[in-house]
């Protein structure tokens, strides 16, 4: 059963039961499409893979040894933005997870699923939309992944003389400013870290956090409103935010998927 047209996708596997890695292999494999398959165990040895091989494909399970699989998404998007592929997630868990799949349009298999399943996600996320529909689709996803961990997750802000443990749903947005960043928390508190910005980008994504602009970082659950004229979020403490024009068509398109 073929299930691309040109017949030269690759794929990266990342699964950490060898087991479960063999069967998906197997069965793409056996549609005669792919050029190159990949395995990854965990999310270490999958960003090495994605780094030096570029795989069009990845089929990915949310939860691995070494961490949750959208961390390392937001570290690539950050890290390696030129880099483009395609991804069906796949879990164990029908709880929170699938309404967050749902509501952003994500590809996903629930566990077990069987090779006629696993086929047809894959038949469909080779015929989407183009990248940047993908990275809305994905930005939707980070904002409605909401489990109980969320709630009381939480960052080591270091400033000059403290050691801040915050929660991250208590953080309104973050600013840049040169090689400091300025985290304004809902409390009203300001807390100055000497980082830069791009240091928590990829941290703080996958917790619903979108970057609007080159020097501000916010928290999506926050926004009131985008005043489209003069390109400015107002957030529930009605700190108005610019928006930068090469971030206006990816935000607008977050507001359609929400």
């Amino acid at each position: 059963m073929h299930i691309a047209e040109n017949h030269t996708i690759s794929c990266l596997i990342i699964e950490d039961e060898a087991q479960s890695r063999l069967y998906v292999k197997d069965i793409l494999e056996g549609t005669g499409d792919f050029t190159a398959i990949w395995e990854a165990q965990d999310l270490k040895e999958a960003e090495a893979i994605i780094r030096e091989q570029s795989p069009q494909l990845l089929v990915m399970d949310i939860n691995l040894p070494d961490g949750d699989s959208f961390e390392l998404l937001a570290k690539l998007r950050q890290s390696a933005p030129g880099k483009s592929f395609k991804i069906i997630f796949t879990t164990a868990y029908a709880n929170y997870a699938v309404e967050a799949f749902k509501y952003s349009a994500l590809d996903y298999l629930l566990k077990p699923f069987t090779p006629t399943e696993l086929l047809k996600a894959v038949h469909k996320v080779l015929r989407q939309l183009d990248m940047a529909s993908f990275q809305v689709q994905l930005e939707t996803f980070f904002y409605n992944y909401r489990e109980e961990q969320y709630e009381d997750k939480k960052i080591v802000l270091k400033s000059t003389d403290t050691i801040h443990i915050i929660k991250v749903k208590d953080i309104l947005q973050a600013e840049s400013d040169n090689n400091y960043t300025i985290f304004y928390l809902y409390s009203g508190d300001k807390i100055t870290v000497s980082l830069p910005l791009k240091s928590f980008e990829a941290k703080l994504a996958p917790s619903g956090f979108l970057r609007v602009h080159q020097s501000h970082l916010v928290n999506a659950r926050y926004i009131k409103s985008f005043q489209k004229k003069n390109n400015q979020l107002v957030l529930e403490n009605d700190s108005h935010i610019p928006v930068s024009q090469n971030k206006r068509a990816q935000l607008l398109a977050f507001f359609d998927h929400l």
